[in-house]
């Protein structure tokens, strides 16, 4: 157990500063013939470690204050006798996001380490560490979504040079302000991590798409509305805002204008010129002026979960136009925000909504300057996804050389006008931190902007990660220089757009431009190969999936959020334990998801996060992932931890959600697929009442495992009388199937879903004679019915399938849908289906975007039915001390592969001999295996079936 003799530390001033980078260091003597040097550390809100000016690691992992971890790393073949340092980069939010729970009072910036040589501390944070603010680092930044925290602009001609080196001239730094000792309020006793450090591992582009010159458009800006109109807000949670805002445009020619506001989009009544309506056409506002001052309002109230507002306007390069505070001509920003207010029907909105000059503004109290502090100093993504493409060709020497780090660099020469901008494909999805090397004219800008998709036969058609600002801006010094950003993000494909200083002759030499990729460190301990290359695709592209989306936990996305949401991990933990037998990120996930009962009554939807949400079905998916963690790893330490949370959640449900008719009805998110379900915010939802039957029987298991034989037994009573109650009130027999739901005035809906129907099924809610036609509703719904959205809820429908004996369809269903994925270029697996199918790749701009997020764990179900589907395996004991085999080659003339299990792995290799199954298998020693009604041992078996 670690001692502490550290302390928190901070800077002087704010304790929770905004989007706030901060330099610390320590030096020290190291006594000669030392054997081990290790350094404890952890920080609100992330923290970068160097040591004698060599990176170590960053950190920590996400976590709910009160409940915070610390990282312990090995430094000594970096360390050396005489003196040493020990140099932290801190980034503190100063905002709550979806992995950040600023909510409360709770969390502020903080800073504990500490250096211990052979088992004595040599150095622990207190009041003698130096620290100042980083001065490269712009605090003015957007959001890079509400999800994430702030992009990243890092100007070098700031830097601090060698400040993470013994002997760097830190005279005019500032001693730290102690917060208290190791333990203290917000953080709580520090536990130590339990996970593994994820990799660091570079990947480089594959080849440059295009190179053209650009120029950007003439004003685009972003700003915050939150500390306007919603005051003191500084969690993640969402709400509607009602209010405006305006500009006065001054121009001194005639002008035709483009008007956009990236992420949110322009709704066809948001513009007002002079108080006349502008059409919108297409997102996309175009208006005309005259010599003069013209009052541009636009209205921007709608619910709200990213708070900044990203205006940006074009003109011909002619034109002479500048934007102008409607209050102050000098003011420090040309925008001003109008309100808040109840309702877009209130007196004083109209009124200014329909003011035809500036002058009618000052008389209105809520009229609001936009501090600059809440302002971006730029909007790289407006910059860059609305460029105008200029007819220059680039000068560009050795294209491909420096992109891939070699020696050699790429010469790129400035233009005569406008920006040189390069398409990178990185000809995979990647996630982590990119990095640059490359000597330019000081003051050359560098805006980065990473996304997943572009229409392969024309890259003219770029999805652009609207709702993300997946960017950041890196500013050259003089001379030969690196950066590596210090933000986590994740795309394949980006462009690079090099902005020469006015005037510049010299051209930028470019080394290296690659990702550096932070991942679980799975070791790949399964595997599946089969005669059908398409199905041996759809694994890969399912198991890398997997991959990119663990972290320090399982998240939905490496791209948009990064969000460890609970539901997903169900899934995203069956399909870590088929595809590389881990076990540990999904234990930590499981736990970290009890955490938020401290302040919720059912199991939070997304933690941990400062936004407080309910998602019933995750919550329920949660306790059926602890009992699946339980069968599969036979890790009974894991239940005993867990149980106290599932005891919690199972009685909150019981005695505040179950009503007079003795079903769940809960006020909350109630969604499960993103389909046109009928699953309103109130009312009694069917699934969620499925979910609740197997939550209760397979806990009672759980129950059992800890000696709580009396709770196991009135679980189980829940369960059937709530199995009752679903077929007494929720079966509608005219259309011979269950209800999405009953509607809050008790009215059955007349929506009906195959989604219902699957839950129904995998939660054996049927009656005996119900239970064929549910059953059949697997294989085929009536057209009516809602059909699945997603992948993720085809991992149910292939859990069915699997269930009742249907594996060869399992496989067509996989070999169609996920086939399909692969067909037009997915090199990993969609978030959803499109509603409309894609003949070819040729045809895919007729169905528009093929989905959101292109790298989504929930979606990779094949990794794990894949194989589920030709072994037939099922754990009959916990930790798979015995488990079944039906093994089918489904089809197939031959497959082979790995089961990975907590004993070892399971090998095998089938193939079709005439009307018999050659099957050659390896049981692990520990276990035993049940093919049909013979038990084999742990060894290596071949047997015809």
């Amino acid at each position: 157990m670690l001692q502490w003799r550290a302390r928190w530390i901070w800077s002087q001033g704010e304790p929770a500063p905004r989007n706030f980078y901060w330099c610390v260091r320590k030096e020290f003597e190291l006594p000669r013939g030392f054997r081990k040097v290790q350094i404890a550390i952890s920080a609100d809100t992330r923290y970068l470690l160097w040591f004698n000016g060599r990176f170590i690691g960053h950190g920590p992992v996400r976590a709910f204050h009160g409940h915070w971890y610390y990282d312990l790393h090995d430094v000594t073949e970096h360390a050396h006798a005489g003196l040493n340092a020990i140099a932290v980069l801190v980034h503190h939010y100063g905002v709550g996001t979806f992995q950040y729970d600023f909510v409360r009072g709770r969390g502020r910036g903080g800073l504990i380490a500490q250096v211990d040589c052979d088992g004595k501390t040599v150095a622990a944070s207190d009041s003698s560490w130096l620290n100042v603010p980083h001065p490269a680092f712009e605090r003015r930044t957007v959001r890079m979504s509400c999800q994430l925290g702030f992009d990243e602009h890092y100007d070098a001609r700031r830097s601090l040079g060698d400040w993470t080196m013994p002997r760097f001239d830190d005279y005019e730094w500032n001693e730290a302000v102690e917060i208290g000792e190791a333990g203290c309020p917000p953080w709580g006793e520090l536990q130590p991590r339990p996970i593994p450090f994820l990799t660091l591992e570079p990947v480089y582009p594959q080849r440059i798409l295009r190179a053209r010159v650009v120029r950007p458009p003439q004003s685009a800006w972003a700003f915050d509305l939150k500390p306007l109109l919603a005051e003191g807000d500084l969690t993640a949670n969402p709400r509607t805002l009602v209010g405006m805002i305006a500009t006065v445009l001054r121009a001194e020619t005639p002008a035709t204008v483009r008007l956009w506001s990236v992420h949110h989009g322009l709704r066809p009544n948001d513009v007002r010129l002079n108080g006349q309506p502008i059409p919108v056409e297409g997102g996309r506002a175009t208006f005309t002026l005259t010599p003069g001052e013209h009052l541009l309002t636009l209205n921007v109230s709608r619910w709200y979960h990213d708070w900044y507002y990203y205006p940006v306007l074009d003109w011909d390069d002619g034109a002479k136009l500048q934007l102008v505070n409607p209050l102050m001509e000098r003011a420090d920003y040309p925008w001003v925000v109008l309100g808040p207010f109840e309702s877009e029907q209130d007196p004083e909105f109209q009124s200014l909504w329909s003011a035809t000059t500036p002058d009618a503004l000052h008389r209105h109290r809520a009229v609001q300057a936009v501090d600059p502090f809440y302002s971006a100093q730029a909007n790289v993504f407006g910059l860059t996804t609305l460029a105008t493409p200029l007819p220059e060709t680039p000068r560009i020497e050795d294209s491909f050389a420096g992109i891939r780090g070699v020696d050699d660099a790429t010469v790129i020469h400035p233009p005569e006008t406008g920006d040189v901008e390069l398409w990178l494909d990185f000809g995979r999805e990647v996630v982590g931190f990119v990095e640059l090397e490359l000597e330019a004219p000081e003051g050359t800008v560098f805006d980065f902007n990473g996304f997943e998709y572009l229409d392969p036969t024309n890259p003219d058609r770029v999805q652009w990660t609207n709702g993300l600002n997946n960017t950041f801006r890196y500013v050259a010094r003089r001379g030969w220089q690196w950066f590596r950003s210090t933000v986590r993000r994740g795309f394949r494909y980006a462009t690079l757009t090099i902005r020469f200083p006015e005037g510049a002759r010299d051209p930028v030499l470019l080394r290296a431009v690659h990702c550096v990729m932070n991942v679980y460190p799975y070791e790949s301990r399964g595997a599946f190969e089969c005669s059908d290359p398409l199905l041996n695709r759809i694994y890969e592209i399912s198991r890398e999936t997997v991959r990119l989306c663990s972290e320090d936990t399982f998240v939905d996305c490496p791209t948009y959020e990064q969000t460890f949401w609970v539901g997903d991990s169900r899934n995203e933990a069956l399909f870590a334990y088929a595809g590389f037998g881990e076990y540990a990120l999904a234990r930590r996930c499981l736990l970290l998801a009890a955490q938020s009962l401290e302040r919720s009554p059912l199991v939070e939807s997304q933690v941990p996060s400062a936004w407080e949400n309910i998602l019933t079905a995750w919550a329920l998916l949660w306790a059926i992932a602890c009992h699946e963690h339980y069968l599969f790893t036979g890790d009974r330490a894991f239940v005993e931890a867990i149980f106290p949370a599932i005891r919690q959640q199972n009685e909150n449900l019981h005695t505040r959600y179950i009503n007079s008719a003795g079903l769940l009805e809960i006020r909350a998110w109630n969604m499960l697929d993103w389909a046109d379900m009928d699953t309103p915010s109130e009312g009694v939802v069917s699934h969620q009442n499925m979910w609740l039957v197997k939550v209760w029987e397979d806990t009672a298991k759980l129950a059992e495992v800890v000696g709580e034989t009396l709770l196991a037994q009135a679980w189980r009573q829940w369960a059937q009388e709530l199995r009752q109650a679903i077929n007494r009130h929720l079966w509608v027999e005219s259309q011979r199937a269950y209800t999405d739901c009953l509607r809050p005035d008790g009215q059955p809906s007349p929506v009906f879903s195959q989604q219902t129907q699957i839950v129904a099924y995998l939660c054996d809610i049927p009656t005996p004679e119900r239970k064929p036609i549910i059953e059949g509703y697997l294989h085929q719904a009536p057209d009516h019915f809602v059909k699945i959205g997603s992948p993720f809820m085809m991992a149910f429908l292939l859990e069915s399938l699997i269930r009742a004996g249907h594996r060869r369809e399992a496989v067509a269903r996989m070999r169609d849908a996920w086939g399909m994925m692969v067909e037009m270029g997915a090199v990993t697996c969609w978030e959803v289906f499109p509603r409309t199918r894609p003949r070819t790749p040729l045809q895919a701009h007729e169905v528009g975007w093929f989905t959101r997020s292109h790298c989504h764990a929930w979606s990779a179900a094949p990794v794990y039915a894949l194989p589920a589907c030709l072994l037939g395996i099922e754990p009959l004991e916990p930790g798979f001390s015995r488990f079944r085999l039906a093994p089918d080659l489904c089809g197939l003339e031959w497959a082979y592969g790995a089961f990975p299990t907590p004993h070892g792995i399971i090998t095998y290799a089938m193939e079709q001999r005439d009307a018999r199954l050659y099957l050659k298998l390896t049981i692990p020693e520990g276990t035993r295996a049940i093919i049909g009604d013979t038990e084999y041992a742990a060894g290596a078996h071949e047997l015809l079936l």
